[in-house]
């Protein structure tokens, strides 16, 4: 794959934060999908790092957006917020 653009950089910071998969990726860089697969799966690649930055991103938002609900006693967030944690913690 050519060197990255800043505007494909962004749009790869995106396609992690709506979790694409490497087919939807490819479709919207119009490239093959193989290579995105690639990518993805070469946890040093930039693609890679840059689509874990928009998951990262999305999770946090999220994350920030829950506890500001469960701050003001919304005890679905409250839940909710506690059960992201909970996953997450076991992903480790």
């Amino acid at each position: 794959m050519k060197p990255l653009t800043e505007r494909e950089k962004e749009m790869i910071i995106n396609f992690g934060s709506l979790s694409y998969d490497a087919n939807r990726c490819a479709g919207v860089l119009e490239t093959e999908e193989a290579d995105i697969a690639k990518l993805m799966a070469d946890k040093n690649s930039e693609f890679s790092k840059l689509y874990a930055r928009g998951q990262y991103r999305a999770e946090y938002v999220i994350d920030v957006k829950l506890f500001e609900l469960a701050q003001t006693g919304d005890i679905k967030a409250i839940e909710k917020l506690e059960a992201r944690a909970i996953k997450r913690n076991r992903a480790k």
